[in-house]
Formats: C-alpha cells, sequence, structure tokens
C-alpha cells in the first residue's frame, strides 16, 4: 500500500501536483485547447508558489550549477522540464507511413494516456 504520496489538483483539475510517484515531486498544468500561453503561465505561477512553500519551510528544490535541476530520473536533469501536447489527427495513424512521418519530425505516437502510454 502507498505511503507519504498523492496527488492534489486545483477545483477546475487543470493543475495537479503529484507528490513521491516517480519523481519525488511532478507539476503538470494542462487543459483542453490551443492556448499554451494560459497553461506555461498556470505552470511557471504556480511552480513558483511551489518553490516559495519549500523554501518557507525551510526546503528547497535540487539545484546544481553544472547539471540544473536534480530529479530521480536522470533523463529530466537540467530544466527538469518536460513538455507534451496531445493533437488528435482522425484516420492520419491509419497510414502505412505514419510512423515514418512521425520520425521524419522528431515526433512519438503515445496512446490516450500521454507520456505514459
Amino acid at each position: 500500500r502507498p505511503d507519504a504520496r498523492g496527488i492534489f489538483h486545483n477545483d477546475a483539475e487543470n493543475f495537479f501536483v503529484w507528490v513521491n510517484e516517480e519523481d519525488h515531486l511532478r507539476i503538470v498544468s494542462m487543459e483542453k485547447g490551443d492556448n499554451i500561453h494560459k497553461i506555461f503561465t498556470r505552470f511557471a505561477n504556480a511552480t513558483k508558489a511551489v518553490q516559495k512553500s519549500l523554501e518557507d519551510s525551510g526546503y528547497g528544490i535540487m539545484h546544481n550549477d553544472h547539471l540544473g535541476y536534480i530529479l530521480t530520473c536522470p533523463s529530466n536533469l537540467g530544466t527538469g522540464l518536460r513538455a507534451g501536447a496531445m493533437v488528435k489527427l482522425p484516420k492520419f495513424s491509419s497510414r502505412s507511413d505514419f510512423k515514418d512521418i512521425l520520425k521524419g519530425m522528431k515526433l512519438q505516437a503515445r496512446g490516450t494516456a500521454g507520456v505514459d502510454s
């Protein structure tokens, strides 16, 4: 049974903080539509608030001048930022050259659950 972890979200359920899941802290801002500026601004403001809350309690987010932000997953070293967008393109994935087209654009096909599928 999991202990000392959880997911916290705002009332609109477009901002989540996962505690002690894959990373120590995962901050997610998302919503349907194409307002990337709004999504990123929410993320940036909330990240600042989380960092301030940690610092006010005598803690912080681990950072190294050479490596950047230190996370449990080495592939996320540096900014610690991973961004993604889900786009629905009806019938496009049925093309025989679908994966080749994505590879040429340096994109990855994922399932409906996003990065974890």
